[in-house]
């Protein structure tokens, strides 16, 4: 039940990811105060905050609420303390969790660690929505500003601060919308909405108090005991299918159709454990600099459908969890399964379009 709480965090702060870094500069500031309506980011703001978000350590109180995408069902909310500590590490201790829980999230390095009440750590690999401090490539800020519209002015006060009220709003439609408060000196991310391609808000997080430092002390930032489970043996990351290919011996399944403005991110070789035993599977991310999808694909004939050929994906199946779509497919014995927060139509087109040319893998 913890972890799942955990993993629940993890999406939660995948938004918070892309404006842990906006800060901007004194004349920016002068000219959006001059200006009744907000002004276009310089060019060079995203990656000058990545490099200052680096450099700032501070310690927080925040509530965040999910909103619910079941009308009969309440909005979750989570109280949480943060602590972190540059370049990306931090620590974060839920609060008023229901039947008297316990849950406390750590990221360190490459590691990401949970733990309860009885301080037994699960630990597995640090993923990038997985990060409090902006860590985000070059490549993801110029699909920002490719794809969405980013506009400023002077915000209110949250948390006795001064901020900047930042708008980005989508160049397609089918995206959500962000409205983010970040502090004008740091460009730590105080207040932030996030709005549904329909207007409704699916989630927002704020700021109670923050004080910044220099540095945090070590000691918080140490798990409270031996892990418990086992991370994966072995893992690759890559960016270009070419890259892939000599790492791994493996053609990347990929999709020929994207919705406008995505693109090919990064393609990972991971692990699962099942009760069949370690599996592998190759994740193909794509991303318009705010929005994203994943494609998954991997060998599982304990499970496939039969009389499903070798040619084209049948057996499709899609829905909703939450606020995020699937479609779900197989070749053969090639299980193949799209998510991420585009609208579902757009994810049956990707998956229609999987090119599973090389496939099955072979393990390297």
């Amino acid at each position: 039940m913890l972890r799942g709480w955990g993993k629940r965090c993890g999406r939660g702060l995948a938004a918070a990811v892309l404006f842990g870094g906006l800060w901007l500069t004194a004349g920016y500031i002068r000219a959006a105060a001059l200006s009744p309506e907000p002004a276009l980011l310089p060019q060079d703001v995203l990656t000058q905050a990545l490099r200052r978000q680096r450099e700032i350590a501070f310690i927080g109180e925040r509530t965040q609420t999910e909103k619910s995408s079941d009308p009969d069902k309440e909005d979750t909310v989570f109280r949480q303390r943060i602590f972190h500590n540059p370049p990306s590490a931090y620590r974060i201790d839920f609060l008023d969790l229901p039947d008297d829980r316990e849950l406390h999230v750590l990221a360190v390095d490459d590691r990401l660690y949970e733990w309860g009440r009885d301080n037994r750590v699960w630990v597995r690999e640090r993923s990038d929505n997985q990060t409090l401090g902006l860590v985000i490539s070059d490549t993801y800020i110029d699909l920002l500003r490719k794809n969405y519209l980013v506009r400023a002015e002077l915000g209110p006060e949250v948390a006795d601060r001064r901020t900047y009220a930042v708008r980005i709003d989508p160049h397609y439609p089918g995206r959500p919308a962000i409205r983010a408060w970040v502090d004008s000196t740091y460009g730590v991310p105080l207040k932030v909405e996030v709005y549904t391609p329909q207007g409704d808000l699916r989630a927002r997080w704020e700021y109670s108090r923050i004080a910044f430092r220099s540095r945090l002390d070590a000691a918080r930032f140490s798990p409270p005991g031996p892990t418990e489970q086992r991370l994966p043996a072995r893992g690759v990351e890559c960016t270009t299918p070419g890259e892939f290919l000599n790492l791994t011996g493996l053609h990347p399944p990929l999709a020929d159709r994207l919705p406008a403005g995505f693109t090919l991110a990064e393609i990972r070789l991971r692990t699962r454990r099942s009760p069949e035993g370690e599996k592998w599977f190759i994740q193909s991310f794509y991303s318009d600099g705010y929005a994203s999808f994943s494609l998954f694909t991997e060998e599982d004939p304990e499970h496939a459908p039969e009389g499903v050929g070798e040619t084209g994906i049948r057996y499709v199946r899609s829905g909703q969890r939450g606020w995020y779509y699937y479609a779900t497919g197989w070749m053969g014995t090639t299980k193949v399964t799209v998510t991420g927060d585009i609208a579902e139509a757009e994810l049956l087109e990707v998956l229609s379009s999987v090119n599973l040319e090389g496939y099955p893998p072979r393990v390297p």
